[in-house]
């Protein structure tokens, strides 16, 4: 039949034409009603596709024609399916820039997106603890709701999962400007669930998530532990998106199986698409992510000084940015341009001492609460057994000496009963190995730490 000889050459040409993610969003939608006296009549469901339509695609349209039908077909786009005749909206792509009418959801305002600007790919530093993260982001925002949906994004605080969610966002606008997209944290969208349910507004709660192209979720296991209503109109909301082939992309400080406080199929639904890890960054990356933050500043940082930074924080890239602030605050009071070692060591001090107090923790304070933690004595961390509890609470409290205090490799051995540096080293490398993979073991030290601090 010649009319889906016609479109499926469309489709064919737009594929060559479009990018992926363009495609998908443009294309694959439309639907070729009929092709009656040379006018073909294509179905958009969204308003925003006839531009695409009549600007990038209207030569295939002519080159399909003339291959199918041996003359020039000219194009009508409706809103609605004949079926629908009582509310067609007929647009009439050869003369107007506009529309009769729209019933159509429009496009979001970019203030109300709750994107941020300035988080893109381009300045995201990739390392070793991130590479998977990103790749998977970037597939997603080039194939929309085809490649993993959901895409779910793990690990602690500071380490780069916000700067992902919104660089997917500012990727999709670039490329799609009428695509319906939302970031939002788990904690606003549970207190804007809560507050349309007290007014009343339930019906354009639903209208405003359940019409997106693109939801960014940050931080859900903040929706652990809520009310089974809360829980329940996020389910129907995933459930919306997700079978009208929208995109959906999460993050959390834990992976969906330890999600605790939440409903099985949620936790479930989570896991359809790809759940990807993200690690603390390593030295090279560390060094690369100061460069970064550095380059741009009325500020020499020599190398020699973003080495020592690098080597002071290793949990996570807001501390960087934050040693960062306090330098330049330093050397914009005494005004100095070039930021040596001696400038990076006084901030750090006040700053360490403000904040995490970390040259001042004892090493006895710090075996003391990992043993209370775990159930063993002082003595039996300083100790030669191999008993698995004792040994990993030992190797814990180590590695918390070594991230905690300014001790030397020497000094923390022979806090734990004479062992060798190598000892230390091989434990806090252990310990930093099995938070790459266990999230409980990485929850437990970080309650540790509180107690600690």
């Amino acid at each position: 039949m010649k009319e889906k000889q016609f479109w499926n050459q469309i489709l064919e040409l737009a594929q060559e034409r479009l990018t992926r993610s363009m495609y998908d969003f443009y294309a694959t939608p439309a639907e070729l009603i009929k092709v009656e006296e040379n006018v073909a009549t294509i179905f958009l469901p969204r308003p925003e596709m006839e531009m695409v339509w009549k600007k990038q695609l209207k030569d295939i349209i002519v080159a399909a024609g003339f291959e199918v039908y041996d003359t020039e077909i000219k194009t009508q786009f409706v809103l609605t399916k004949p079926e629908e005749e009582s509310s067609t909206y007929v647009m009439d792509s050869e003369n107007s820039n506009h529309y009769v009418a729209s019933q159509a959801n429009l496009a979001i305002p970019y203030s109300e997106t709750g994107l941020k600007e300035k988080y893109t790919f381009d300045n995201f530093i990739q390392g070793d603890g991130n590479i998977w993260a990103k790749s998977a982001a970037l597939a997603v925002s080039e194939d929309l709701a085809l490649t993993y949906n959901p895409l779910f994004i793990y690990g602690g605080p500071g380490l780069g999962k916000t700067h992902l969610l919104n660089a997917i966002g500012n990727e999709i606008l670039k490329n799609i400007p009428e695509a319906r997209v939302k970031y939002i944290p788990a904690e606003s969208f549970i207190n804007d669930f809560l507050e349309h349910l007290r007014l009343g507004e339930m019906e354009k709660f639903k209208k405003t998530y359940r019409s997106l192209d693109l939801l960014l979720i940050d931080d859900i296991q903040s929706l652990s532990g809520k009310k089974v209503a809360t829980q329940e109109e996020f389910f129907n909301t995933f459930n919306a998106l997700h079978s009208n082939q929208k995109q959906i992309v999460l993050t959390s400080d834990r992976s969906p199986k330890h999600l605790e406080g939440l409903e099985e199929r949620l936790v479930t639904r989570f896991s359809w698409g790809l759940t990807q890890n993200i690690t603390p960054p390593d030295f090279e990356t560390r060094i690369a992510i100061l460069q970064s933050k550095t380059e741009h500043l009325d500020y020499n940082f020599q190398s020699d000084t973003l080495e020592y930074l690098a080597g002071q924080f290793d949990s996570n890239v807001r501390e960087l940015e934050g040693a960062i602030n306090d330098i330049t605050l330093i050397a914009r009071v005494k005004k100095i341009k070039d930021i040596s070692i001696d400038i990076a060591a006084e901030a750090i001090r006040a700053r360490k001492q403000d904040v995490s107090q970390m040259l001042v923790i004892p090493i006895d304070k710090i075996q003391t609460e990992v043993g209370n933690f775990y159930g063993v004595s002082v003595k039996e961390m300083k100790g030669t057994r191999r008993v698995q509890n004792i040994v990993l609470a030992r190797q814990v409290a180590m590695y918390l000496a070594r991230e905690l205090t300014d001790n030397s490799l020497p000094k923390i051995g022979k806090e734990f009963g004479g062992k060798d540096h190598t000892t230390v080293i091989h434990a806090h490398a252990k310990i930093k190995s099995l938070i790459d993979e266990d999230d409980n073991l990485r929850l437990e030290i970080e309650a540790i730490k509180k107690k600690i601090k």
